[in-house]
Parts: C-alpha cells; structure tokens; sequence
C-alpha cells in the first residue's frame, strides 16, 4: 500500500467515517416537520400589493407541483382563525406580522423580511430573482427599502396607519373575548334554572 493510499485511508477512517455514521445513526430522532410544505408564510390579506403577491406564487408553486406537494403553505393573518400560538405559525404575533412579513419553515424556524421572499421565490424555482438581494453592496439597499416599504404599507393599501390596525385588532379580540364570556354566563345561567 502506498503511503498516500494510507494517508488517505486514515483520513477516510478519522474524519468522514465517523461523521457520516452519526448521520445515519439510530439514535438521533430528528423532529417530525411541521407542516407537509417547506415555508408557511404569513400575509395580510387585506393588503392588495400583498395578496397580488400571494396569488402569483400561489398559482406558480402549483403549475410546479402539479399533483405532489406544495412548496409553500399561506397563512392569513387577518383570518378569524388565525391563532399565532399554532407552532405552524411560530408565535408570530398580529402585531409583528403585520410590521413586516414573517414565514416559519417546516422545521419551525421564522424568518422575516426580505429572506422571506427569497426563499419563496426559491422554492418555486425563481429564486434567481432575488440573488441580487444578497449582494454585499445592494444587501442593505434592499433591506432599507423593504423596512421602509413596510412602515407604511398600510397607510398606502390600506389607507389606515399600522397603530390604528393594532388598536382595531385589539379592541375586536377583547369584544369577542367579552361575548364569549357572556355566552358561557348565559350557558351557566340556563343550567341553574
């Protein structure tokens, strides 16, 4: 045997063996997915630019998945059922959805902002769309112009400033709140009698 042929059988045996068995190890127990597509991503759907958006890559990730499953799961925020406690929308609260878009991985990580719209336009196979925005020198450009976009997004499509959403939100869930407790007292009330 060669002495590079040793060499290059010591390191097989040292460094690549051993990692790739803990790959393929019994005794790791990776976390079941989420959700069966990659990204969930959360959008006001009451926003025009944004749900314009959602439809686009909506209809673009089924022509590609055709029968299999989709890449990308969309989640409203200003649905009734929208619940930011479901691990499936990783504790993605009204107030920081609304501030800037959000999207959880089948993982459970949540990205935010402009990585957001790069994994999804990867993951409908144009991804190429935005290598630009990780360019050194345009990263932080687009990255400011997002936030900006973002801080007044509902003032533009909305016509009505993100506080004012918030309040609104607020208010309506601490209404439903109040006739939900009447309901049970009204239920409890009806059983005494």
């Amino acid at each position: 045997m060669s002495m590079m042929s040793r060499i290059q059988s010591k390191l097989w045996r040292s460094f690549l063996l051993p990692k790739r068995c803990k790959l393929f190890s019994s005794s790791t127990n990776p976390k079941p997915p989420l959700f069966p597509e990659e990204l969930n991503i959360i959008f006001d759907s009451k926003c025009n630019i944004c749900k314009l958006e959602m439809d686009f890559l909506s209809r673009r990730d089924a022509r590609r998945a055709g029968s299999s499953v989709r890449k990308l799961r969309l989640t409203d925020i200003e649905s009734e059922d929208y619940d930011p406690n479901d691990p499936s929308n990783g504790g993605v609260s009204y107030e920081k959805g609304m501030a800037t878009i959000h999207a959880v991985t089948a993982d459970g990580r949540v990205i935010e902002g402009v990585p957001v719209f790069g994994k999804a336009y990867t993951l409908v196979g144009l991804g190429w769309l935005f290598k630009f925005t990780e360019w050194p020198m345009m990263k932080p450009l687009v990255r400011w112009g997002y936030d900006f976009f973002a801080k007044y997004r509902t003032n533009v499509t909305r016509g009505t400033s993100l506080d004012d959403l918030i309040k609104a939100h607020n208010a309506k869930k601490m209404l439903k709140k109040g006739e939900d407790q009447t309901e049970e007292c009204s239920r409890c009330n009806n059983l005494r009698q």
